[in-house]
């Protein structure tokens, strides 16, 4: 099995993540923006009876809130909010390779737009959240995770009465792999798309898990492990093994495989190291 993800937990001492790095440098942009509201204030509250014209359309107060504001419709596009390298309703970030950036709002903001003549209700729902979600950046940044749960609440709430389901697949992209409903048919987990590559046959009771890839610029994201723990899940409730063999594709140095090793090991596989790199995993239900 390959596997384009980095695997979180075990690069602490590797460089920052360029998303990570847009990330910060966007929410420093934004707080930065909103001190400038209370320094706008300020100079108004010093120029006594004249206080009110920094409150006129255009004026001081005015610019510093729209900038502010400007800068808060873009934080989503960096990802702003989520956890590092935890793939969540709040990932994402901007994929040069695309030509846009991966985030909530824009899947929200795109389905709104495609579904609006088939289901009006459904799109206007998903422009709500679309405007919710721009709205708790901020606070998840500051570390407020209720208002990420109940982000979750919304979306999985959408996705239950979505039309179709294509547009149930785009919205459980946004999900962490824990909340991923269960399709009815495993094979639907396969895909091969701008994001992620996930390739598997399936033998009597048996997964054969070729590669998970994922977009080399979302690679470090979490969304590898996202996608393998929904496979899991998946293959435990229909009761399935999941074997495959450690073949990393995203580093050649010696660290490569031990690194895929252990990510598979945290999703409950066996790996044999010896055996060229042979791994097994055992539904939950089945007693290994």
């Amino acid at each position: 099995m390959s596997e384009g993800n980095p695997f979180p937990d075990a690069r602490a001492a590797e460089p920052v993540h360029p998303l990570e790095e847009q990330r910060l440098q966007a929410w420093s942009n934004y707080l930065k923006a909103s001190a400038g509201i209370a320094d706008s204030r300020i100079q108004a509250n010093l120029t006594g009876w004249k206080r009110w014209l920094h409150h006129l359309p255009g004026a001081s107060i005015d610019k510093a809130t729209a900038r502010r504001d400007a800068l808060r419709r873009e934080l989503g596009q960096y990802g702003v909010g989520a956890e590092d390298r935890v793939w969540g309703v709040l990932s994402g970030g901007r994929v040069r390779s695309l030509g846009h950036s991966v985030c909530l709002e824009v899947t929200l903001g795109d389905l709104a737009q495609e579904y609006e003549s088939v289901d009006q209700h459904w799109a206007r729902l998903l422009q709500r959240i679309a405007l919710h979600t721009e709205e708790i950046r901020p606070l998840a940044a500051l570390g407020d995770r209720a208002v990420v749960t109940d982000l979750i609440e919304q979306v999985t709430a959408a996705l239950r009465i979505a039309p179709d389901e294509a547009a149930r697949l785009r919205l459980i992209d946004h999900l962490p792999g824990a909340l991923r409903p269960i399709p009815a048919d495993i094979t639907t987990l396969r895909r091969g798309d701008t994001l992620v590559e996930v390739v598997f046959d399936i033998y009597a009771d048996t997964v054969k898990l070729d590669n998970i890839t994922v977009n080399p610029e979302l690679r470090g994201t979490g969304l590898g492990s996202a996608v393998l723990q929904h496979l899991c899940r998946s293959a435990d409730a229909h009761h399935l093994y999941i074997v495959g063999q450690l073949v990393p594709t995203y580093r050649d140095d010696d660290s490569a495989v031990p690194r895929l090793a252990e990510w598979c090991r945290r999703h409950g596989f066996a790996v044999n190291e010896r055996l060229g790199g042979r791994i097994a995993r055992s539904p939950a239900s089945v007693p290994a």
